[in-house]
């Protein structure tokens, strides 16, 4: 069985908490939502924001500071980026 790495982005950790629970019934292991700060520089700061900038400028990613980390089952990774962006995640 051939896994597959998700790393998706959210607005509140409810959103994170409501997928990881649809990824856990879609039998994915080792599911973590976390936080991340930019406290450690304004270099990192700056880096971390033009990142965010969509390839149209757009800023939709600002914002995204809850991270869900997720290892699924190929066959359903898929389904499972269909459940993130639904529930307004950006991968």
């Amino acid at each position: 069985m051939a896994e597959r790495g998700i790393l998706a982005y959210f607005h509140s950790p409810e959103q994170a908490e409501g997928v990881a629970s649809k990824l856990k019934a879609l039998r994915a292991v080792d599911v973590q939502v976390d936080r991340f700060t930019n406290d450690i520089g304004s270099g990192i700061e700056i880096s971390m924001a033009d990142s965010m900038i969509s390839q149209d400028h757009e800023v939709d990613a600002v914002g995204l500071d809850i991270v869900l980390a997720a290892v699924i089952d190929e066959q359903c990774y898929e389904q499972a980026i269909r459940v993130i962006e639904t529930a307004g995640g950006s991968v």
